[in-house]
């Protein structure tokens, strides 16, 4: 299965607790099991790019960028390049 590797990490950081995000996969996993609340129309765009990008029908790169998004609207800490 391919998980559609980013060309950059996206570390994000909240009290007590740190992820490293490398792929749509992890995203994916990510927003199902280990987001803090799961609603907020960026998480629920950010779940749909994942999906999509995983199926091939968008890039890793708009899921990635819809991950980010959604970090934002949960009020995580973002490390990343880009």
């Amino acid at each position: 299965m391919n998980d559609r590797l980013w060309s950059e990490a996206v570390i994000l950081e909240a009290p007590g607790r740190q992820l490293r995000v490398e792929s749509t996969r992890d995203a994916d996993i990510c927003l199902r099991r280990y987001w803090p609340v799961d609603e907020g129309r960026a998480w629920e765009i950010a779940r749909d790019a994942c999906q999509k990008a995983l199926s091939g029908v968008t890039s890793p790169d708009s899921a990635r960028r819809a991950f980010i998004e959604a970090a934002r609207e949960a009020a995580f800490e973002i490390r990343s390049w880009s």
